[in-house]
């Protein structure tokens, strides 16, 4: 039996290909095109909506289903940038949003588009009913998730958390209930020398073999800590590393980034003095040896209360449409709820119909039937939620 009746069906999935269409790639983003094109489609359904420019081609979009009570608020959200298709070549046009054996294909197909038009028609639902929640329902669409989550950083600057009291997440989960994520610690580490002729180089300090001696002990590391239920343990990687002008001339700087995935309980401040307790180690046995390290990017790892009744209920709105036991578990990538939920122990729940594997991935898809169950998820979730 179908999810929806032929009609509704049809729209959603309309809405989705129209998404996909806009091509909204971070960088540049240009969310203020999808922004205006959802507030316009939203007007047309009786759903008014706020576009917040952040800067010029960026902004967010914000709805708000009022009701009963103003006093707090439960928050869906998911962003309107996506990666870029990538070098390798599709099978399918990236923003042609086509439909092959019930899969749409598409960039930002599971991440996320799915999933903010998901929670777009679910609202245009609970308009249609006439249905009031027990408190107001905000659907905030972000600008620059992929890159430096930029929207939800605006959002909590203008103070749009206050009222929060628990939120849903879009991203891509392959229709499971995620109750938590990693978090991330960017850091940069530099080491220094001094150059010298490539003939002649006992007159010089390479600085990248000062950088090696780092990443030598850095790749033996091991978290002293026990794993996360969900999570496991932090990782690290070493992604990036640039040093020296010439094939004839001794390098005298360095430098490498290092991507840790931190989880609940740790800080990027644990990965920044894991990095210079090794460079101070190196020290002891080289007292000239010049290196530092500096934080380029962190996001605060996210974890829902546990056995909070948020996660019971995603369970029972996920099992009314799923022919599967419902998978509760963790995801090692984050997302805008280390912004907004910095600092606060709000139950959160990530949920979107897109499989989080083909995120990022070439021939990107959404099951349009996961798509469909998600849409009734949010709707359901909205009916059911009570702070």
């Amino acid at each position: 039996m179908s999810l929806m009746s032929e009609w509704d069906a049809a729209a959603a999935i309309k809405l989705l290909q129209n998404m996909i269409a806009m091509n909204t790639t971070n960088p540049p983003g240009n969310e203020d095109s999808l922004a205006k094109w959802l507030a316009d489609w939203l007007k047309e359904r009786n759903i008014d909506s706020e576009i917040i420019e952040i800067e010029s081609g960026r902004s967010n979009l914000i709805v708000t289903i009022k009701g009963k009570t103003s006093n707090s608020s439960l928050l869906y959200t998911g962003h309107m940038d996506t990666v870029p298709p990538g070098q390798q070549k599709w099978l399918y046009d990236p923003f042609a949003a086509e439909i092959v054996n019930g899969r749409l294909y598409g960039r930002g197909a599971a991440d996320m588009k799915s999933g903010l038009a998901a929670m777009l028609y679910s609202l245009v639902l609970l308009k249609r009913q006439g249905f009031v929640p027990e408190q107001d329902v905000i659907l905030l669409a972000t600008a620059g998730e992929e890159v430096s989550c930029l929207g939800a950083k605006a959002f909590v600057a203008a103070g749009g958390m206050k009222k929060v009291a628990a939120a849903v997440v879009g991203e891509p989960s392959n229709g499971d209930v995620i109750v938590t994520h990693k978090g991330a610690a960017w850091l940069e580490i530099t080491t220094r020398g001094s150059t010298a002729h490539g003939s002649m180089p006992h007159l010089g300090v390479n600085a990248i073999v000062r950088m090696n001696a780092i990443i030598t002990k850095l790749t033996a590391v091991s978290f002293d800590l026990p794993p996360n239920k969900w999570l496991g343990m932090p990782t690290l990687s070493i992604n990036q590393i640039a040093g020296g002008v010439a094939t004839n001339v001794v390098p005298d700087a360095c430098t490498c980034q290092v991507d840790f995935r931190l989880i609940p309980g740790q800080t990027a401040s644990d990965a920044q003095k894991i990095i210079e307790d090794i460079i101070l180690a190196l020290k002891q046995t080289e007292p000239n040896f010049a290196a530092e390290v500096k934080l380029l990017h962190s996001c605060d790892p996210v974890a829902c209360p546990e056995d909070h009744p948020v996660i019971s209920l995603a369970q029972r709105c996920v099992q009314e449409y799923a022919q599967a036991p419902v998978t509760v578990r963790g995801v090692n990538f984050y997302t805008d709820a280390s912004i907004l939920l910095q600092g606060k122990n709000l139950p959160v729940i990530f949920y979107g119909p897109g499989d989080d594997a083909q995120a990022h991935q070439p021939d990107e898809y959404v099951v349009i039937e996961k798509y469909l169950a998600a849409v009734r998820f949010y709707e359901n979730f909205a009916k059911g939620y009570k702070a």
